[in-house]
Order: structure tokens, then sequence, then C-alpha cells
């Protein structure tokens, strides 16, 4: 009886102990991957394809319901296309003649002109104290963590305006200039003193909202995970003429908030300038042409804060330690259909990896829709995708290989005693 319990419980631990490190050989494999050199001729195709693409990217782009998604009423977007700057005083001047909250204006106007030119966008953006212009943070100092420069308007044209920071976080990775993140404030010197700058679209959700961004800066992330509503079809949208044409009724801006910013010459003219690739772009490897003007993922950033939507996001550890339970449990799962269904085992084993896949990914779409949360499910599908093979590998080869080489080591050691 002792003996028998004795060999059930060293069987037991054999097979745990294989599955441990048969989980170890998984993150090997992968670590291996990971050390390729991208530079690599023949993997340069497949490193592009996919350097720039996250698994949540799916989940705004396609399978997210854009039904589901309901346009926010609270922003109207106004394109300034090409215009003069006499035209875009006086679209200014036609919107705030109906009382917005707030206009915010996605453009520069670094230096002087003709007063012909200048005067009628000074005298607009003078008489209206509720205006935001951008600005830009320039010459990051790593020593301080801060900025050493911030780049405005000319000063005749921000006497009474406001400014915040425009710059987005974009990952610039195989050619590709992808917006998923912002930063919601920054410290940069002005005037030779060093000063917190909030974000573009945090000042102008301050302005509508003063509660509710307060609440989304005490978050006090670094960065914060864009919720992308969608493109501009989810937002008021005003073309460049429409603003300038007196039949234009522009009532319903009444106590919301403008962004005025450049989206093509027209919006029926798609232009290259401004504008970059986001998770609802509809092609996520490989990317087709850049999806969102930067004027519209500044909306979709204020709506975010308006409607207390922020996203959380998993940690490194948390995805690191999910992977590692789900890589055990499934060679615990392998172990037991190669014992009980050899003949089998080919089909339970893709027919598992297939199943966990479509559970993680569609857990992943239903906690960032319904939780606003955003899983980190990568490594975990990662290791489904490479546990079988390895498992295989690792109990046909490496294990065997192991034990040959330790028995000829023992015999050695017998010898010599």
């Amino acid at each position: 009886m002792i003996n028998t319990l004795s060999q059930w419980f060293q069987s037991r631990w054999n097979k745990q102990r294989d599955n441990f490190f048969a989980s170890l050989s998984v993150f090997a494999v992968i670590g291996a991957l990971a050390s390729i050199p991208v530079n690599v001729d023949f993997l340069n195709p497949f490193v592009q394809a996919f350097a720039d693409f996250e698994l949540t990217d799916i989940a705004f782009s396609r399978l997210r319901a854009d039904a589901q998604i309901a346009a926010d009423t609270n922003i109207v977007i106004v394109n300034i296309g090409k215009l003069p700057r006499p035209l875009i005083a006086a679209q200014i001047a036609r919107l705030a003649e109906h009382h917005p909250a707030v206009i915010g204006i996605d453009a520069f106007f670094r230096q002087p002109k003709r007063d012909e030119l200048d005067t009628a966008l000074v005298r607009v953006l003078t008489e209206n104290t509720n205006i935001v212009l951008v600005s830009k943070l320039s010459k990051y100092n790593p020593t301080r963590n801060a900025f050493d420069s911030l780049e405005t308007s000319h000063p005749m044209f921000t006497r009474r305006a406001a400014f915040a920071f425009a710059n987005v976080i974009s990952d610039s990775v195989s050619g590709f200039n992808t917006v998923r993140e912002f930063s919601p404030k920054e410290t940069a010197r002005v005037h030779g003193r060093d000063s917190v700058q909030y974000a573009f679209s945090v000042e102008l959700a301050r302005r509508l909202n003063p509660e509710a961004t307060k609440r989304f800066l005490e978050r006090n992330q670094e960065s914060e995970v864009i919720n992308f509503r969608g493109n501009y079809s989810r937002f008021y949208t005003l073309d460049a003429d429409d603003v300038l044409d007196p039949t234009t009724n522009l009532e319903f801006v009444r106590g919301k908030l403008v962004l005025m910013g450049y989206m093509g010459t027209t919006l029926e003219e798609p232009s290259l300038e401004d504008i970059f690739y986001t998770p609802m772009n509809p092609r996520n490897v490989g990317k087709t042409l850049p999806d969102m003007y930067g004027i519209v993922v500044h909306a979709n950033i204020v709506s975010m804060i308006l409607h207390e939507a922020p996203i959380n996001t998993m940690s490194k550890v948390v995805a690191f330690m999910l992977a590692g339970i789900i890589c055990y449990l499934n060679m615990v799962l392998f172990h037991y259909l190669l014992d009980t269904y050899s003949q089998l085992y080919q089909v339970f084993s893709v027919m598992v990896q297939i199943t966990e896949s479509i559970i993680l990914l569609s857990a992943l779409v239903f906690i960032l829709d319904e939780l606003g949360y955003k899983a980190d499910f990568t490594l975990s599908i990662t290791v489904i995708a490479l546990s079988a093979g390895v498992f295989e590998l690792y109990a046909q080869s490496f294990k065997p290989l192991v034990l040959t080489l330790l028995a000829k080591i023992r015999a050695g050691n017998s010898k010599v005693i």
C-alpha cells in the first residue's frame, strides 16, 4: 500500500515537474524569438507589418459595434481648410455670435503678415475671451524630465487667448505614426521659469466641465490611453465654407465646444497633412493611409474626459502572471490529453488553442467596452499559439535528450568511483 501511494505521488510529481519545465520552455522560445534582430532581411516585411499592431486595435476598429457608439453632440468640429487669416477670423466671428462655451483653435499663427491679413484675426482673438490656442512642447530635457521650450503663436495673437500644448504621443514604428495615448500635463520652461502646462484637450474639457476634468487629472497618470469614440462622423462637423455661408444656421453651437483645425482643403478632399494612424484604422496590420486628423484626435480625448470614460491599463506584471498561469494550465491539459487520448491529441490540442484565443479576444473586447479596461493579452495569446508545439518538442525531444545526458553523466561518475 505504501509503495503504491509512493509511486502515485512520484508519478504526480514527475508530471507537475514536466508541466513546469515545459512552461519554462515556452517562455524560452518567446525570448529567443524576441531577440531576433529586426534588420534581418527576410523578416523585415513581417516585422514591419506587425511592429505597430496591438490586439486592442481590433477592438476599436472592427469588433466594437459602431451602432452602439452614440455621437457626441457636445463637440462641434470646424474645418479651417486652407483659408487665409481674414477668412479664419470671419469663421471665428460667426461662431462667436452664437455663444459657444469655448473655441479651441488647432493652428499656429507664428509670424505676422501684412496688416490687411492680420488685423481682423487679432481683433477677433482679442474680443473673445473664450478662445484657446495651441502651443507646442519642444526640447525635452531628460535630466529635468521637462521641456526647455514652449512654442506659441506670435504674441500679437495671444494677448487674451489662453494656450495649451497639442503634442500627442505617437509610436513611430516602421514608418507608421500611430496615436494611442496622450499626456495630460507636462512641465515646460516659460519665461525662464518651469510651469505646468496642460494638454489642449484637457484645457478645453476644463472649460466645459471643470469637475469632470478635475476627476480625470486626479488619476495622476503620466500618459492616458485614448478611448476613441470614432472619426469626425461621431461629432457635429462643419466644412470650411459651411461656417462662412450666411444661410447656415449655427445656433446649435450655443454652449458647446467648438474645435477648429485643418481637415483637408475640404472634407471631400483628404490630405496627408496633420493626420495620424489610430486604432480606428480599418487595416490593423500593415495599415492603410492615415485615418484621423489631429483635430479629431483632440475631439476624441475631450469626449473621453467629458463622459468620464478613461481607460485603465493592465500592468506588465499582471500580463506576465496571467500568461504564466495560462501556459502552465495548458501544459496540464495537454499532458492529460496526450495520456488519455493519444490518437486524437493533435486535433484536441488545436481545438484548445483556437477556443482559448477566441475566448481571450472576446474577453478583451468586452472588458474594453464594458469596463473601460485595456487588458494586455498579447503575451497570453502568444503563449497559447506556441504551447502545444513546445509541449510536443519538450516531451519528444528535449526531455529525452536531457535524460540521456544525465544517464551518461551518472554512468561516467559510477566508472570513476
